[in-house]
């Protein structure tokens, strides 16, 4: 964050400013145990902790300002900020402060493949700009701010990602960045506890609109029936991608390369541009897509959308591929959802060739009334995909189990357990050399901690 003292911080977020207006900042935090001498602390009030009760501890730790929704006498040559909602004057900072900077901004969402979307923009646009993005999952009301307020001068673009849970998010956080160029990666069924439909998970992705500059465009996923349908109804240029080829930007030739990620061929200005993407699943390729059309429409260059491409690499727990004493492990444990699991489930048999493939699914969380339907669909999959064992941990991972076996699979091939310490002891008896694994399923399972009993890391 560039400096920024405490009376413009207190105009900004239309606060009452107490002590030293002078008082500077040039990073922002919201937890004490983190946070950094010169920090601008904002006291917000969470489920399980009230960040006022650590005001005092902010300034012993080096907070110059302190953001608050109480009267806190500041120490000599710091300030308070009184202000009514903490999070609120977070999201008006950001956003005034974003303001100041004259650079590109995009912003991303969906119910997959926003992240490795981001990532994949990033690294084109880093071959002509310098990037600011998204810090890991920082996608939310205070994430997001957060992130906004980590850009500095030296950037020439930025790229966030926006999550969300219900109505009304994206609109508030779109409001904050106010994207150049919108990208909606998919409309699934993650969150459909909360919203009911897709049609309701469409619409509250559209809320991105709103906030948007009055010259904004949207990059949309051509491949999906309910974005596809949209075509002449937006207020605003849409650019369609996807692999119909009815569609003007749009993969051909696309072939699995295995571990090794996948390869395809795009006409980009006129010329057919072969893409070698070294991040396996074919499901990488809309993804590379939507960053293909972001960059199109912020002049980075044939040979550098090919190079940057080739160049990418996934965050971790992201379908990255380790190495274990000679076992194959895909670690996908991050999230999850049907359309993701599917993907994975598709780069396992992919990857495991003729060896011995492992699904080890955790239960997909906040899926409502379709939770059990879309566990039993996922475990078809399995079936289908002649996945050879399947290990189900979680509650709801049992229809997984059930799916499987309704679509033929060999119940001596398949395993419940409703806790993970049952799991990994199976697992540790059950894995041999050779083996490829995959792990999946939504953050909450925590299996993460699965790999590190397992293999140590």
């Amino acid at each position: 964050m560039e400096k920024l003292h405490a009376d413009k911080i207190s105009e900004w977020v239309q606060g009452k400013l107490d002590g030293d207006a002078k008082a500077c900042a040039d990073k922002a935090a919201t937890d004490t145990r983190t946070m950094e001498a010169g920090s601008l602390y904002f006291a917000i009030r969470g489920e399980r902790f009230d960040g006022h009760q650590f005001i005092e501890k902010a300034f012993e730790k080096g907070a110059s300002i302190v953001v608050s929704e109480i009267s806190y006498s500041p120490p000599p040559g710091c300030a308070v900020i009184i202000v009514k909602d903490t999070v609120k004057a977070l999201g008006d900072l950001a956003r005034r402060y974003l303001e100041a900077f004259p650079v590109p901004v995009v912003g991303i969402t969906g119910s997959t493949g926003k992240t490795s979307t981001k990532d994949m923009i990033t690294q084109l646009l880093s071959t002509q700009y310098v990037v600011h993005k998204t810090m890991g999952n920082f996608n939310n009301h205070i994430g997001l701010p957060l992130s906004v307020l980590s850009l500095t001068r030296n950037h020439t673009a930025a790229v966030f990602e926006m999550g969300m849970s219900g109505p009304g998010e994206i609109e508030y956080l779109s409001g904050i960045i106010r994207p150049d160029l919108g990208v909606i990666t998919n409309i699934g069924i993650s969150h459909i506890e909360k919203l009911g439909s897709r049609q309701n998970i469409l619409r509250a992705k559209l809320e991105m609109i709103k906030g948007m500059k009055e010259n904004g465009r949207l990059v949309l996923n051509g491949d999906d029936e309910l974005l596809s349908g949209l075509e002449g109804l937006l207020p605003m240029p849409v650019i369609f991608y996807g692999i119909n080829e009815n569609i003007r930007l749009h993969a051909f030739g696309i072939e699995s390369l295995g571990e090794a990620g996948v390869r395809f061929t795009v006409k980009i200005r006129g010329e057919e541009v072969e893409i070698r993407l070294p991040a396996p699943g074919i499901h990488n390729v809309s993804n590379a897509l939507a960053a293909i059309a972001c960059a199109l429409e912020l002049g980075i260059s044939n040979e550098n959308i090919q190079k940057g491409l080739a160049e990418y690499s996934q965050e971790k727990m992201r379908l990255s591929i380790t190495h274990y004493d000679g076992v194959k492990v895909i670690n996908d444990a991050y999230n999850a959802a049907p359309a993701s699991m599917a993907a994975a489930l598709a780069v396992l048999r992919d990857i495991a060739g003729k060896h011995r493939s492992i699904a080890v699914l955790g239960d997909m969380l906040e899926l409502g009334d379709f939770s059990q339907d879309a566990h039993r669909q996922t475990g078809g999959i399995v079936a289908q995909q002649q996945i050879h064992s399947l290990v189900a941990i979680g509650e709801l991972a049992r229809d997984y189990v059930n799916g499987a076996l309704e679509r033929g699979m060999n119940p001596e091939n398949t395993k419940h357990f409703s806790s993970v310490e049952m799991a990994i002891k199976h697992l540790k008896e059950f894995i041999q050399p050779d083996d490829v694994i995959l792990f999946k399923g939504s953050r909450g399972m925590n299996l993460d901690a699965v790999i590190e009993a397992l293999f140590g890391s």
